[in-house]
C-alpha cells in the first residue's frame, strides 16, 4: 500500500496573494511558493501580511524545501522570514531565483536558490519534481509536476495560455499533455481570472497601442506597470524607439528590474541605453518615455511624487501621456483614483488598463482553464489562487468538464486534503493565519498593538496621570487628563472636568486596599474613561492610566 499524501495550504486560497502551499508524505513537506500579501486597507504601519508559520514551526525538521513557481512578490516575498527560522533548500526557475536572492541578501540571509530548468527531474525528499515551462505576466514563470506515493500531482502556477508571446516561448501544452496521458492524480489550478469568458489575449496585442499613443502625444510619456513584468517593459522600449522617443527609467523598482533584466538577457536595451530624469528632462517633451514605478498609487513611489511635484526635475505638463499599463489590485482603487485626479488637474492625458487596450492580464480566462483541465485529465481536483468566490466559480467549471463532484475539492487556509489507496477526503484543520510586517521593516506586530493603532486612528487616546500613596491609597489632588485626536478646536475645559470628577467618584468608592493595588485603579481608571467618552462623544479611544507613587 502508497502511503497517504496530504495537501495543506498555508496562504492564497481564499484570497489572492501570500500564497503557500504543502504538500505532505512520507513524514516530510515540500513548499510550492511562500509570498506576501499586501493589505487592502493600507495605513496603520502595515506594509504587509505574511503566512503564519506555527503548523511547520512545531514540526521542527518536516519542511525539506520550498520551490517557487515564479518571481511575484506574493509567490516569493516571505522567503526571508522562512529562512531565518527554516534554512531549507530553495528551487525556483532563473528570473525568480535572481529575485529572490536579492530579497535574501537585502535580509542579510546567507542562502541561494538552485535554478530550476524546465524538463529537468529534481529530488526534494519523497518528491520527484519537473518544472513545466507556461506562459504568465513575468519571464520564466512554471508549472510543476510532483510525483507522489499516491501519483503524479499538477500544479499549474500563475498561468494564461498565450498564443503568441513576446520571447517566442509558448507554454509547453504538449508536456502537460503528457502528463495527463501518465496520469495526474490531482490538479491543482489558477482561479483569478475564472469569471471571464473566452480566452485572456496575447501579451503581445499591447505593444502596438502604447507605439500608438506614444505617436500621437505631444508631450511626454509616463508609463507605468509592475517592475518584474519585463514583457512589458520590452514593449515599452520597443514603442518608444518606434515612435522616436528615448526612455527614462524613474524608481528604485525599475533601476533594479531593467538592470537585472539586462545582465541576464530579458531585456534588450534602446539604443544609447536608458537615460536618467535629469537627461531626460532636458531632451524636447516629444522624444522622450519614461518608465515610472508607483502603479498601485503608492504614496513613496516616483508616480505618485511626480503627480505632486516631489519627485526630482520630473514635471507633468498640459500635452503629456500616462499610461497605467496594469491591473488596479483590489483594496487600492482609492489611491490609483487620487493619482489619476491629481495627473488630470495638471492637464495630462490618461490611458488606463484593457480600456485603452494597454494591459492584458496575466492569468488564464475560462477557455484556458478548460483546456488545462482536458489536457491533464485529473482524478481530483483543487482550485487554488483565488478568493471564494473564485474557487467556488472554478469548481463548477472542472464538473462542466466531467470531473466528478466529489473529487473537487474547494478548500481555504489550513483545509487539509488526505489522499491514500482509499480515496480523498477533508482532515481536520491546521493552524494558520497572517502575521502582520511593520512598516519600518523592523518586525512583526500582534493584534493587540494593531488594535491600539486603529483605536487611535479612530478615537484618538486619552491619558489620565494620578498620584497615589501605595500604603495608605490615598490620591493626591485630582488626575490630570490629556487627550489628542479626541476633542474638536474650543472643546476641553468642561469635557475634561467632568472626566476628572467621575474619575475621583469611583477611586472614593474604592477602599483604601483597593485604591493602593496600582493595576486594580488602572482598571478602574480605564473603565470609567472608557465608558464616559464613548457614552458622551460617542468614540472609543485609546485610554492609558499612569499611576505614580506618592
Amino acid at each position: 500500500m502508497a502511503g497517504a499524501v496530504r495537501i495543506v495550504p498555508l496562504g492564497g486560497l481564499g484570497e489572492i496573494g501570500l500564497n503557500m502551499l504543502l504538500v505532505e508524505a512520507d513524514g516530510a513537506a515540500l513548499a510550492i511558493d511562500c509570498g506576501v500579501l499586501f493589505p487592502e486597507r493600507p495605513g496603520l504601519g502595515i506594509d504587509l501580511l505574511l503566512p503564519d508559520l506555527t503548523y511547520l514551526r512545531e514540526r521542527p525538521g518536516y519542511l525539506k524545501g520550498v520551490v517557487l513557481t515564479h518571481g511575484h512578490e506574493d509567490h516569493i516575498g516571505a522567503l526571508p522570514r522562512l529562512l531565518e527560522e527554516m534554512p531549507v533548500p530553495v528551487f525556483g526557475p532563473r528570473l525568480a531565483a535572481s529575485l529572490a536572492e536579492a530579497k535574501l541578501r537585502r535580509n542579510e540571509i546567507d542562502a541561494t536558490v538552485e535554478v530550476l530548468e524546465p524538463g529537468t527531474h529534481f529530488q526534494v525528499g519523497p518528491f520527484e519534481i519537473e518544472p513545466i515551462h507556461v506562459t504568465h505576466s513575468i519571464v520564466d514563470a512554471c508549472a510543476l509536476a510532483i510525483r507522489t506515493p499516491q501519483g503524479v500531482i499538477l500544479h499549474s502556477g500563475d498561468f494564461k495560455i498565450d498564443p503568441n508571446p513576446v520571447d517566442g516561448r509558448a507554454a509547453d501544452l504538449a508536456r502537460i499533455g503528457r502528463w495527463g496521458d501518465e496520469g495526474v492524480l490531482l490538479l491543482l489550478s489558477d482561479s483569478t481570472n475564472v469569471e471571464h469568458d473566452g480566452v485572456c489575449g496575447s501579451e503581445s496585442e499591447v505593444g502596438p497601442y502604447i507605439e500608438e499613443i506614444m505617436r500621437q502625444t505631444p508631450g511626454r510619456i509616463l508609463v507605468t506597470t509592475f517592475a518584474s513584468h519585463l514583457h512589458r517593459v520590452q514593449q515599452v522600449v520597443d514603442a518608444a524607439d518606434a515612435a522616436g522617443r528615448s526612455v527614462a527609467v524613474a524608481g528604485r523598482g525599475f533601476e533594479e528590474s531593467t538592470r537585472l533584466a539586462r545582465e541576464l538577457g530579458y531585456l534588450r536595451a534602446p539604443m544609447g541605453g536608458f537615460l536618467s530624469v535629469k537627461q531626460a528632462m532636458a531632451l524636447p517633451a516629444s522624444e522622450t518615455a519614461f518608465l515610472v514605478t508607483g502603479s498601485q498609487g503608492e504614496p513613496r513611489a516616483a508616480l505618485s511624487q511626480t503627480s505632486e511635484g516631489r519627485f526630482k526635475s520630473l514635471e507633468i505638463e498640459p500635452g503629456d501621456g500616462i499610461i497605467l499599463s496594469s491591473r488596479t489590485i483590489p483594496g487600492n482603487e482609492r489611491s490609483v483614483h487620487a493619482l489619476l485626479n491629481r495627473f488630470a488637474r495638471l492637464g495630462a492625458t490618461i490611458h488606463q488598463g484593457h480600456d485603452a487596450h494597454v494591459h492584458v492580464s496575466g492569468h488564464a480566462y475560462r477557455d484556458e482553464l478548460r483546456e488545462m483541465i482536458r489536457l491533464t485529465r485529473p482524478r481530483y481536483f483543487v482550485p487554488v489562487h483565488g478568493e471564494y468566490r473564485h474557487l467556488a466559480a472554478h469548481r463548477d467549471l472542472a464538473a462542466e468538464m466531467g470531473i466528478a463532484r466529489d473529487h473537487i475539492f474547494v478548500l481555504e487556509d489550513g483545509d487539509v486534503l488526505e489522499i491514500d489507496d482509499a480515496g480523498a477526503r477533508t482532515g481536520e484543520k491546521v493552524p494558520f493565519g497572517r502575521v502582520l510586517v511593520d512598516g519600518s521593516g523592523e518586525g512583526e506586530i500582534g493584534l493587540e498593538v494593531l488594535r491600539d493603532r486603529r483605536h487611535l486612528s479612530d478615537g484618538g487616546f486619552v491619558v489620565a496621570v494620578l498620584a497615589v500613596n501605595p500604603k495608605t491609597g490615598e490620591v493626591h489632588a485630582d488626575p490630570e487628563i490629556v487627550t489628542r485626536g479626541l476633542l474638536r478646536e474650543g472643546e476641553g475645559a468642561e469635557v475634561l472636568d467632568d472626566a476628572r470628577d467621575l474619575v475621583m467618584d469611583t477611586l472614593r468608592e474604592l477602599t483604601p486596599e483597593s485604591r493602593a493595588d496600582f493595576l486594580e485603579v488602572e482598571d478602574e481608571v480605564r473603565r470609567v474613561l472608557k465608558r464616559y467618552f464613548s457614552r458622551t462623544r460617542g468614540q472609543r479611544p485609546l485610554i492609558v492610566p499612569h499611576i505614580y507613587e506618592m
